[in-house]
């Protein structure tokens, strides 16, 4: 795993520039997607000096998504992932550390509610994960709205509904619910 360097990010972006004018890519949408990026990496610096504010490491790596791992205080994000959904993912992530703070929230605690296995087929146990993924969706955009992140509210809309409905999905199996 890999910790954010900016200017790696920022070069790289610069590269993908390159590879998009001598792709055929218009260099008016090559220059577009370039700028895109490079708010996309200043976000990203910004939520990584906040998560070290508050002592939460946040590393890259091969896997897929985004997770918060609240014991560790560890955000982990997939550099597969484009800089503009990495800033998505990022958000929501905090927004898991935000509602696991015992002092911003008694309702989520440290995170999904401690129970049995059994408890964590059912359909209740799996609304309340469904209800912990909105609220941290929220607490996330309010963080980036705070610290005046340069967001698409548009895009994110889209990223946060995507992962969403896969959440609902997941609510909804009964195979995973084992009904």
């Amino acid at each position: 795993m890999q910790a954010f360097d900016s200017q790696l990010w920022k070069q790289r972006a610069w590269d993908r520039f390159g590879a998009a004018l001598r792709a055929g890519k218009s260099k008016k949408r090559a220059e577009s997607d370039w700028v895109l990026e490079v708010i996309a990496i200043v976000g990203i610096e910004a939520l990584v000096g906040w998560c070290s504010s508050k002592k939460l490491n946040v590393r890259f790596s091969r896997h897929v998504g985004a997770t918060y791992y609240p014991v560790a205080k560890t955000i982990v994000v997939s550099k597969r992932m484009t800089p503009r959904r990495q800033l998505m993912f990022l958000i929501h992530e905090c927004g898991h550390h935000l509602i696991g703070m015992k002092e911003h929230s008694e309702r989520y605690g440290m995170g999904y509610p401690q129970t049995s296995a059994k408890m964590k087929r059912t359909f209740h146990h799996r609304v309340s994960c469904l209800e912990e993924e909105m609220e941290a969706w929220h607490r996330g955009w309010k963080l980036a709205v705070r610290l005046n992140i340069d967001v698409d509210r548009g895009e994110f809309d889209r990223v946060r509904l995507e992962c969403l409905r896969s959440y609902i999905k997941w609510s909804l199996d009964p195979v995973a619910r084992g009904d």
